[in-house]
């Protein structure tokens, strides 16, 4: 069952993608005039497309929700990355404080 779930949204995102480009804007474009320019076939076009989005819609649903999922986990790490690197950063800095008064303390006792 697994197996199929990676496949369906696989496929989702490939056909989100595809229909997220120009060229199948382009395509949709020109299809457009077809009734225009071949009027006896107006009405099988009309199926057609109905048809397309009947099961587009579903599709790309799935395919933003994946891609938002994917969007989702990426933000995560990233976040986790970027606090890692900051705490980090402060402990360094508190060690370079530390250091500092130390070499400070060292130097006033010296001078007494």
């Amino acid at each position: 069952m697994k197996a199929i779930n990676r496949f369906n949204e696989w496929l989702a995102v490939r056909v989100t993608y595809l229909f997220g480009s120009m060229w199948t804007a382009y395509l949709f474009f020109i299809y457009g005039f077809g009734p225009v320019l071949w009027p006896q076939y107006m009405n099988s076009m009309l199926y057609w497309s109905n048809t397309v989005q009947l099961w587009a819609l579903p599709v790309l649903m799935v395919g933003g929700i994946v891609l938002g999922r994917a969007s989702e986990k990426r933000n995560e790490f990233m976040l986790q990355l970027i606090t890692d690197l900051h705490n980090d950063a402060n402990k360094h800095a508190e060690r370079r404080h530390k250091e500092h008064m130390d070499a400070l303390k060292e130097t006033k006792e010296i001078k007494k």
